[in-house]
């Protein structure tokens, strides 16, 4: 984690508990290998790009067969992030 804070290593691959707690400044990209099992954790994920009116790029691959049940919680989400 030094590393990557320190900008020595440009690429985090992080299980779920990176979403909540990791203060790193800078964050271009978060991309999710899969889809959390809540919206407020699909948040609090991709909101590694946006600290502080910072911007950035989130993908997520999207399961319609496992995570149909987020897709409108989903839409509500990105339709206010615009």
């Amino acid at each position: 984690m030094e590393s990557f804070r320190e900008g020595r290593i440009k690429c985090l691959i992080a299980t779920d508990v990176a979403s909540r707690g990791l203060d790193v400044k800078d964050i271009s990209y978060v991309i999710n290998y899969d889809m959390p099992k809540s919206i407020e954790d699909y948040v609090h994920r991709i909101g590694r790009t946006g600290r502080a009116g910072a911007l950035g790029t989130a993908i997520t691959l999207f399961a319609p067969d496992e995570d149909a049940r987020l897709a409108k919680e989903l839409i509500e989400v990105l339709k206010e992030a615009k």
